[in-house]
């Protein structure tokens, strides 16, 4: 009796104890419901698909992501709408959606201006930290970059010059500042449609041309509408994930790491797919009987002049003109030291 006595007197004062003591809680399963207009089966819906399984794997199931392919969730303003009340918590985001958090975001999409993605990667890199914090401040936090590709013209008739582009029926987003100023500049009418109904708008005839990247194009079952591709690209298609800083906080710092890395990795495969797979997405068209036109030396120096307006137009709109300044910069910064590396190598 002795013996139990000391025993339950061990375990009261065990209990006691444990009354100051605060135990380190188990980490709880945090899932992100993670949205995109992506189809199922394309190469990002491959590699969000890769990233999910390896960090539940790596997390040993504590973070989870549930994906919503396709437009399930509908468009990118819908999806921000559904992402403030807590309905989802990630999403992949091409500029539109990016551009109504942080609109200086969408500079990296200005028409006619970046000559080549190495130089657009440079400016964007520059400005990469400033971005996460402008994310940071709305709620978002910023994962990678995840860019859809190149943006071309595709229509049911040639552009060569901007006179071709008076009165071409072009799809456009909603409430988008930047395709604003291009279409209006360049005397095209806007049809403003969900991106879901775009493919039946080309099939009725509501719209006769559409830009897009080429796989962007392909995976939509655009390019069975058009004849016609213009064969320099307008300008380049931003793209990143997102996630809900409030979910983010719910993970413990190694997990966050570990989703940090995951997505990293897997988004720099995926940019360099996509770069691949536009590139075969255009001899696709080709081979489909799609025409390939050039742009011509007067058109091309019209739409430069053009772009020029664009960039001085949304100044106030989109962006100060302090960070068109610094952006400006930049260009002129990378190109300047590519003009040295040719010359050393020619010397």
């Amino acid at each position: 009796m002795q013996k139990i006595a000391g025993v339950t007197r061990f375990l009261a004062l065990f209990a006691w104890l444990l009354v100051g003591v605060e135990l380190p809680a188990a980490a709880a399963n945090v899932t992100f419901k993670c949205a995109t207009l992506a189809p199922e089966g394309s190469a990002w819906m491959v590699i969000m698909h890769e990233i999910a399984k390896e960090v539940k794997t790596k997390t040993a199931g504590r973070v989870e992501f549930k994906m919503y392919p396709g437009g399930i969730a509908g468009d990118e303003p819908d999806v921000l709408r559904k992402m403030r009340v807590g309905q989802y918590h990630a999403a992949g985001f091409t500029g539109v959606g990016l551009g109504e958090l942080v609109s200086e975001i969408r500079a990296l999409e200005l028409p006619f201006y970046f000559d080549n993605l190495n130089e657009l990667h440079f400016v964007r890199d520059k400005f990469t930290s400033y971005f996460e914090q402008k994310f940071l401040e709305k709620g978002y936090v910023l994962m990678d970059w995840a860019e859809p590709g190149l943006v071309y013209l595709l229509s049911q008739r040639p552009i060569e010059t901007v006179k071709d582009m008076a009165g071409i029926k072009m799809w456009a987003w909603e409430a988008d500042p930047l395709a604003d100023a291009l279409l209006q500049t360049f005397k095209v009418t806007p049809v403003r449609i969900a991106l879901p109904d775009v493919l039946m708008g080309l099939q009725t005839g509501m719209l006769n041309a559409i830009y897009a990247p080429p796989l962007a194009a392909m995976s939509l079952q655009w390019q069975t509408k058009v004849k016609y591709m213009t064969g320099e690209p307008v300008t380049n298609s931003t793209g990143a994930v997102l996630l809900a800083k409030a979910q983010w906080d719910k993970l413990s710092a190694a997990d966050q790491a570990t989703l940090k890395n995951s997505m990293h990795t897997k988004l720099v495969k995926l940019n360099e797919t996509t770069t691949r797979q536009n590139k075969e997405a255009i001899e696709k068209f080709k081979e489909q009987g799609i025409q390939i036109v050039g742009i011509t030396k007067a058109g091309r120096e019209e739409m430069s002049a053009g772009a020029a307006r664009i960039r001085a137009d949304l100044v106030g709109k989109l962006y100060s003109a302090e960070f068109l300044k610094k952006l400006e910069g930049y260009v002129q910064e990378f190109r300047s030291k590519k003009t040295k590396k040719r010359s050393e190598s020619l010397n």
